[in-house]
């Protein structure tokens, strides 16, 4: 809360003279003036920094450097002051509130100042830097680029290194990076999922070796090479702070070599390295230095230590980093609660919490569990990502509260839960509870205005703010607000008034600057523009926006020749910097420079070849011949030539089929094709007037080239529509960004020939996938072919595998065209791939070409891990969760049968197949907390709960049935379609998608698919049983009592186990359905079935049990009169073989049969009296190689009873054994064609 206190600022000489009054019991409300006021929470940072003790004190410092945009700035600076003058605060903390004391003086506008202070803080500011590197799936920090290998070599200037999508070479950042820390995100392009290098070379006056101290602070993951050692390792993606961690090494005489890796995959990469004495005291007297020969120093000295490598001392961590301090304590056997808590809270303001595992959710919750108080719990809700759960943590804290300070924290929670809510206007109330206790509260004074605002009282909103300043005249956040609020009403005299107040004792914000240069353009004033625009870069002079803000300043001037300059400024901070570029090119037409406007778009594209406009703008500059890619198109004669060979009973075919991918070095490509089909029949007419095709729209754009109809009498058309849809499929509840691109063309007729041409390019900023690329190019189709070709185009440094599957015709060759290496496939004169009945999916028949980044499968494996691996998180309400379902499991079996049906029962299958999701599992925290996920998104919960168990278990890719067998030697992310999980320890594949499925019942379509076993990385290929644990058998039994009026009381009862009992549980397990849906699966062999009571079941609402089903009912005419008194009927089940699998005399195919298993028949038929039999079926049985059956028949007078069995151990037939196999369905139908025949 915030506290007034009388008295003049010249007499208050640090925040205790500002305490004393309320240390002498002065009621608060009484000692207000307008000349002095101090902050509540400041005063409250500065106690606790007092009362603390150990790495909490840091927290208690970063609290106090929080309050510089609500409090006075003079008393936070004067707070850091105090603090770095305190004699129990260690020389590390005295040099981390020093570092505060330079910030605050940046802030206060001595910028040359706070460089000093930071050089002589010990902080390197000198660096050479290189990158990025490729960090997709955050694969790059375990991974060794070329300058973590060369630290024994002096830097060669110009020496380039392969980085990410193209080479990258060292340089010197500018010497504007003083402030304590290096901002890479403003030299690196792309500097997202990216690693990067920075190297300093670092001497000391001493010439014998000494023990030094390393304090690094990083925005990313970081490892830190200290004379070529790895000296510290932090793999967390953290936000930056100042010396999060130390580590002691020895400073040699001469130059050493200090670097870093940095990482990241969203953040904006930032190192800090302070070099401090052992217990980390201010040094002095260091230089750092960028300079050839310092490097060539540097060395010699690594190579000489690394030959002593066996005298080496270790290096350490130092003592007082606050990260290693706090996880020393809270790895503790009983670690203390309130180490928990602060722990949490520095995570929490430092910005260094671990996204992937919530340690500061995990740190809160643990420490409420030890102790209870306000506090605490009020953190935890803070932490929580669940509102429901948020409620619970708020309601707990009300009665541990403790004085008023709690108790404002506690409405200020209450009323942010309210206001992301439904009825946020029930917050309004609360901030006006928490200003009855403490009037000054800027929160609350901010969020009432706000919400005055959106409630259309722009007039009240800023009266509030007026107020609130008049009594706390030096806040820069009220004074933000004010003049903010003004604006809006149009009073943009006194706002400008009020934004001049704050920038007279605070740095202004980089936005006010700006509006004030736009605002000195409106009016003409070039003083004006001139004053903001060097104020805006001295303020933030290593600011890529900055400058482009000051280059457009200059060219609405007039000053041209300043605005290139300025732009051109930018361009040596981030060379690569397509914005820019594409600035300074514009700028450079508009001066009717060509040659510079030319040189900066061909760098674009050099940068970014999916820069479609940027290419298109190019070729309008530049005229050039056809595209590459569509260059290899085939003019109408070509194809033409062939429209009037015979059709050989053909109603289609294709007389060209082109496709040109060009791949570019970040794994993104475009790809042209073109397609010329020949409609040979009226039907094949109809239907070809539509062409469809599908592209990703989230990443790609699709442009039409031509489509012409060349019609019999030589005329052509050129008249076409075209039009997309959405292609999802919500009946299986999934979604994705693919779209179909259909095109019409106009009335065709038999013997018309269509060409489409068309292309498809990524526009995507960066690859997602790293520079991975894959794609299948099928070959072939159900029609002829005359000419199938497919070229791929790559830069000649990338190494891509191609793989050619299934067609020995194929001519294959490659050229070189300058840095391009070009590689053709053709075929000529593909027959038509005729369909036959019960054959595999088309792409299992088909050939294709196989093109991928990757060599084998475990390249890809360990590829996909670094990409997935992160979403495998678990934080502590999943911990729980996790040992709630192991409670009173015994055994791996039991606990891997409790965390299955949780994820099969509690988690609905929805797929939302966007972007890099279509592979990349969502965390596993987020899909608990929704409850519902994607095939990848349920095996990465099943894999993160059984390892909470202790349970091994792996993700598994695979390809499920329906897109066939893939045969390729190459690897790819395109052979696959489904993911799963794996249990070594039970050789048990567990698919959270079926979810009416039990664990030991593998659904049918992932039985013998292929799968890759990522196993952390070190994947291994491999093919799922086709055979599981738990049999695959339908068995039915049948009791029929035939009346003499030919109907007949019939009882029924199955047994489904494996496979199949899923089938039965999804559609008969709703009760409300369950009798007639039984009755029509019935009738639909016994036609006229009628069910008798209430239908017996069991297993179909529990997928730990096999399905059971007993129905009684009657038939109204069961047996069939063939004349003369006799009656006939079949006691054998319906299922025929030839008909479904092997109706033709040959085939060239292979037959698809169902999963091996066995359907099993058993009939029991009771005569009335007065009827006899007169023949019955013949026993039958038959074993081959694909299976066997056997039929058995018992007759006593009165009745018989035929049992017949099927079991097939197969689920393919080659084209060689169909003979054999067709001569086994005959046999088996022959067998179950015989018929009872009965004499009335």
């Amino acid at each position: 809360m915030m506290k007034r206190f009388w008295g003049a600022s010249a007499v208050i000489t640090g925040v205790a003279a500002c305490l004393a009054p309320l240390a002498a019991g002065a009621d608060s409300s009484s000692v207000y003036s307008r000349a002095t006021w101090i902050s509540g929470d400041l005063v409250d940072a500065a106690a606790e920094l007092d009362r603390l003790r150990g790495p909490a004190r840091y927290t208690a410092l970063r609290r106090i450097w929080a309050q510089w945009d609500t409090a006075r700035p003079d008393h936070v600076e004067e707070a850091l002051l105090n603090a770095s003058s305190n004699p129990s605060l260690s020389p590390a903390l005295v040099a981390y509130s020093k570092t505060f004391i330079n910030l605050a003086r940046r802030r206060r506008g001595d910028i040359a100042g706070a460089q000093r202070r930071f050089a002589e803080l010990g902080y390197v500011n000198r660096w050479l830097v290189v990158g990025p590197f490729d960090n997709e799936g955050k694969a790059g920090f375990d991974l060794n680029f070329e300058p973590e290998t060369q630290f024994a070599e002096a830097m060669t200037p110009g020496r380039g290194f392969s980085g990410k999508g193209r080479v990258v070479r060292w340089r010197e950042a500018p010497h504007s990076f003083e402030l304590g820390k290096l901002n890479l995100s403003r030299l690196l392009r792309p500097y997202r999922h990216a690693c990067a290098f920075a190297t300093s070379f670092v001497r000391g006056t001493n010439k014998a070796t000494i023990p030094v101290s390393l304090w690094v602070g990083s925005a990313g993951a970081v490892k830190v090479y200290w004379n070529g050692e790895a000296v510290l390792k932090d793999p967390v993606e953290r936000g930056h702070d100042f010396g999060r961690r130390a580590r002691q090494v020895s400073l040699h005489s001469g130059y050493n070599n200090l670097t870093l890796k940095i990482c990241v995959a969203n953040k904006k990469p930032q190192i800090s390295v302070r070099i401090g004495s052992r217990n980390g005291a201010v040094l002095g007297d260091l230089k750092f230095s960028t300079e050839l020969p310092a490097s060539v120093e540097s060395g010699k000295l690594v190579s000489a230590i690394s030959s002593r490598a066996t005298t080496r001392r270790p290096s350490s961590a130092a003592r007082g980093a606050p990260l290693d301090e706090f996880e020393r304590r809270v790895q503790r056997k009983k670690p203390r609660a309130a180490d928990l808590e602060a722990f949490s809270r520095y995570l929490t303001l430092t910005r260094g919490d671990d996204e992937t595992t919530h340690l500061a959710r995990n740190l809160a919750q643990r420490a409420v569990a030890l102790e209870e108080t306000g506090p605490r719990l009020l953190l935890a809700a803070k932490h929580s990502e669940d509102r429901n759960v948020a409620s619970v943590w708020l309601s707990r804290a009300e009665p541990k509260l403790q004085g008023r300070r709690e108790r404002v924290e506690w409405l200020l929670a209450q009323a942010a839960w309210h206001a992301s809510g439904l009825s946020p206007d029930s917050a309004f109330g609360l901030y006006q509870q928490v200003l009855a206790i403490d009037p000054e509260n800027i929160v609350a004074i901010a969020q009432r205005s706000k919400m005055l605002k959106q409630a259309g009282l722009r007039q009240s909103a800023t009266a509030i703010l007026q107020r609130a300043l008049d009594r706390q005249p030096e806040s820069g956040r009220l004074l933000e607000l004010y003049s903010s609020s003004l604006s809006a009403l149009g009073r943009d005299t006194e706002a400008l008034e009020i934004a001049n107040r704050r920038s007279a004792f605070d740095t202004p914000d980089l936005s006010f600057v700006s509006s004030r240069i736009d605002l000195a353009l409106s009016r003409r004033n070039d003083e004006q523009v001139s004053r903001w625009v060097s104020r805006l870069l001295s303020i933030s002079p290593n600011s890529q926006w900055a400058h482009g803000v000051a280059a457009r300043a200059y060219r609405a001037q007039g000053a041209s020749d300043r605005a290139v300059a300025s732009y051109e400024q930018a361009l040596r901070l981030a060379p690569d910097d397509v914005g820019t570029l594409r600035k300074l090119g514009d700028l450079e037409g508009s001066l009717a420079h060509p040659d510079e406007q030319l040189r900066r778009l061909r760098r674009i594209l050099e940068l970014r070849p999916q820069a479609k406009e940027v290419r298109q703008y190019l070729d309008h500059l530049e005229p050039q011949s056809a595209r590459l890619d569509e260059s290899y198109a085939h003019e109408p004669a070509r194809f033409l030539k062939d429209r009037n060979a015979t059709a050989e009973g053909q109603s289609q075919r294709t007389l060209l089929k082109l496709s040109v991918t060009q791949v570019f070095p970040n794994g993104l490509a475009s790809n042209f094709t073109q397609v010329v089909f020949q409609p040979l029949s009226a039907s094949a007419a109809a239907v070809a007037r539509q062409y469809a095709f599908r592209y990703q729209a989230d990443r790609q754009r699709v442009q039409l080239r031509g489509a012409r109809v060349f019609r019999a009498d030589g005329s052509i058309d050129q008249a076409i529509e075209s039009g997309e849809g959405a292609a999802d499929n919500p009946a299986l509840r999934m979604y994705t960004s693919d779209r179909t691109f259909v095109v019409s063309f106009p009335r065709l007729e038999a013997g018309d020939v269509v060409e489409l041409k068309y292309r498809i390019d990524d526009v995507a900023a960066r690859n997602e996938f790293g520079d991975y690329f894959g794609e299948v190019v099928p070959f072939g189709s159900s029609e002829p072919v005359g000419h199938a070709e497919h070229v791929l185009i790559t830069p000649a440094a990338r190494k891509l595998y191609v793989d050619v599957v299934g067609l020995p015709k194929m001519k294959r060759d490659t050229d070189k065209r300058g840095k391009l290496n070009i590689e053709r496939f053709v075929v000529k004169g593909l027959a038509a791939q005729a369909p036959e009945p019960a054959m595999p999916p088309w792409p299992e028949v088909l050939g294709f070409v196989h093109i991928s980044t990757f060599a084998n499968y475990q390249e890809m494996g360990h590829w996909y891990w670094g990409l997935a691996k992160d979403q495998f998180d678990l934080d502590e309400d999943t911990r729980k969760l996790a040992t709630s379902l192991g409670v009173g499991k015994t055994t791996t079996t039991e606990k891997v049968r409790a965390v299955y049906n949780w994820v099969v029962q509690n988690t609905r299958y929805v797929a939302l197949e966007f972007g890099i999701h279509g592979f990349k599992p969502r965390r596993c925290v987020q899909t608990v907390a929704r409850g519902w996920g994607d095939c990848k998104d349920k095996a990465t919960v099943i894999v993160s709960l059984l390892r909470a168990l202790g349970i091994d278990s792996t993700i598994v890719i695979l390809r499920a049935n329906q897109g066939g067998d893939f045969r390729s030697k190459v690897s790819s992310l395109a052979a696959f379609n489904h993911a799963i999980a794996y249990v070594p320890e039970l050789d048990l594949y567990l698919d959270g998608t079926a979810e009416y499925t039990g664990m030991s019942e593998l659904p049918a379509m992932d039985r013998g698919a292929l799968a890759l076993l990522v196993n952390g990385g070190n994947s291994k290929l491999t093919h799922l049983p086709k055979i599981t644990s738990t049999p695959d058998e339908v068995r039915r039994k049948l009791r029929l009592r035939l009346r003499a009026d030919r109907s007949a009381a019939l009882d029924i009862e199955y047994a489904v186990t494996g496979t199949h009992a899923s089938w039965w549980r999804r559609r008969y397990s709703a009760s409300s359905s369950k009798k007639q849906r039984l009755a029509e699966y019935v009738t639909g062999e016994f036609p006229g079935f009628e069910v008798r009571g209430t239908p017996r079941t069991q297993g179909l609402n529990d997928i730990d049990r096999s399905v059971s089903v007993k129905l009684r009912g009657r038939l109204n005419r069961f047996a069939r009169s063939e004349g003369s008194g006799v009656l006939s009927l079949s006691l054998t089940p319906s299922l025929r073989l030839t008909p479904r699998f092997a109706s033709l005399s040959k085939r060239k195919l292979p037959v698809a049969l169902p999963t091996p298993g066995t359907q099993a028949t058993e009939s029991e038929l009771e005569l009335p009296p007065g009827m006899k039999f007169l023949s019955v079926p013949a026993a039958s049985a038959k074993t081959s190689p694909f299976g066997n059956y056997e039929m058995v028949v018992r007759q006593s007078e009165k009745s018989v009873t035929v049992s017949t069995s099927l079991q097939l151990t197969v689920d393919r037939i080659a084209p060689e054994q169909y003979a054999a196999w067709r001569q086994f369905c005959a046999t088996f139908d022959s067998a179950v064609d015989q018929r009872v025949r009965i004499q009335q």
